[in-house]
């Protein structure tokens, strides 16, 4: 089995890269929009593509490591099925209903997520979890806010 210490300490790593860029993304963009003039490819190449590029990898290793957690130590069926929660967002499923995302399910969408689109730039950024494919689910929007608060309780 995994040691709890390294894996927590990953999770936490990984978790502030998907903050980071969630959070800095959109400011960036605006100080380039508001300040540099003129044709910046590397600049935007580097503030759109390589740092999403690394917060879709840091999301992904976070979705593998909260389930190697949760497989540890029944997170999902012990603590969490015993403490009220947030949902950590919603799932449109096929016939276009939505339904709660729950931990255990979250983690599965982000692993197993065909692409990953940000939704940044409010008080409330969200990531989509696309799938390959969409024959039982259409979208899962995980809210960082509540992915934040989740994490932010895991002891190092």
């Amino acid at each position: 089995m995994h040691k709890t210490p390294e894996i927590t300490r990953l999770i936490h790593e990984n978790f502030w890269i998907v903050l980071s860029f969630a959070l800095a993304q959109p400011a960036a963009k605006k100080l380039m929009g508001d300040r540099f003039y003129g044709e910046w490819q590397y600049l935007h190449q580097t503030i759109d593509e390589y740092a999403e590029r690394r917060a879709d990898r840091a999301l992904l290793e976070l979705g593998v490591q909260l389930r190697v957690l949760d497989d540890a130590y029944q997170l999902n069926a012990d603590y969490l099925s015993q403490t009220p929660q947030t949902p950590f967002g919603t799932v449109t499923q096929k016939d276009g209903s939505t339904t709660d995302l729950r931990f255990r399910d979250m983690t599965n969408k982000i692993v197993h997520a065909a692409s990953f689109e940000w939704a940044l730039g409010s008080d409330d950024p969200f990531v989509i979890c696309h799938p390959h494919d969409r024959d039982r689910w259409l979208r899962a929007d995980v809210r960082l806010q509540a992915l934040m608060a989740f994490v932010g309780q895991l002891m190092l």
